[in-house]
């Protein structure tokens, strides 16, 4: 075989290898291109789907479920913090804790109208109001941490008193300790119950009665603020300004 035929061979033979190779590319770059179109179409009408359902809400109606009249009075805003110290022990294992737990609030403090009831006595000209209770409306902002949280544990040998030590049974201590008056707290501010706000309750109270006093009473007029729960013949505050005030009765 002479070298010419040798080299055509090999020629053809690489020719060949090169030319499968090629096809085999071709095939697999279609396939990934089929891939990426099916893909593609996929996601175009997922985003035909959500583009359909974004108009359909922009353009629905709102849907109302119900609607609840809120009236305060004397709403005031309370923007405060605090700092309470707190000392717990365990006598028995020689433990004591000590905190400062800091309570940032932002708070409506006012009445509620509309859970108050009404009642006046023309014969007497008092105006007697049951279910009067100034507290915490809502929050804006109630956050709670720890400036202070430390266990200190004794010891003693031989009678001997010891320096106090931090070790892991003052840690857990300390942990419990922590997540306990946290949740004390928190309760406490869940429950509008909170001691360091007590002080707002005679003023909401006065700027209260003095307002009822001027809009919807006589000046003269005593206003009796009752403990127990409204009975027959308390009404709401819409329906005693339209119904039993003296300022509506054209004949006093």
């Amino acid at each position: 075989m002479s070298a010419v035929l040798k080299y055509i061979i090999i020629l053809l033979g690489a020719l060949t290898v090169a030319f499968l190779v090629w096809k085999a590319f071709i095939q697999g770059s279609k396939r990934d291109l089929d891939k990426s179109r099916r893909r593609n179409e996929e996601l175009e009408k997922q985003l035909q789907d959500l583009q359909r359902r974004l108009d359909e809400l922009s353009h629905s109606p709102l849907n109302v479920t119900g609607l609840t009249p809120v009236l305060h009075l004397a709403v005031l805003n309370v923007d405060t913090s605090f700092t309470r110290t707190y000392v717990r022990e365990d006598e028995r294992r020689g433990l004591s804790f000590n905190g400062a737990l800091r309570a940032d609030i932002c708070a409506e403090y006012g009445v509620k109208l509309e859970d108050v009831r009404f009642r006046y006595d023309s014969s007497s000209d008092i105006l007697y109001i049951a279910g009067f209770r100034p507290g915490i409306i809502s929050f804006s902002r109630k956050q709670l941490s720890w400036d202070l949280a430390r266990t200190v544990r004794s010891r003693s040998i031989l009678g001997m008193s010891l320096p106090p030590v931090d070790d892991k049974t003052a840690d857990a201590f300390t942990r419990k300790m922590t997540e306990q008056i946290r949740a004390e707290v928190e309760k406490e501010i869940d429950e509008r119950k909170i001691k360091e706000f007590e002080w707002l309750e005679p003023v909401v109270s006065r700027q209260v009665t003095d307002i009822l006093r001027a809009a919807v009473c006589r000046p003269s007029t005593r206003i009796s603020l009752l403990e127990e729960p409204a009975s027959e013949g308390f009404v709401t505050i819409d329906r005693l300004y339209r119904d039993s005030l003296p300022a509506n009765n054209p004949n006093n």
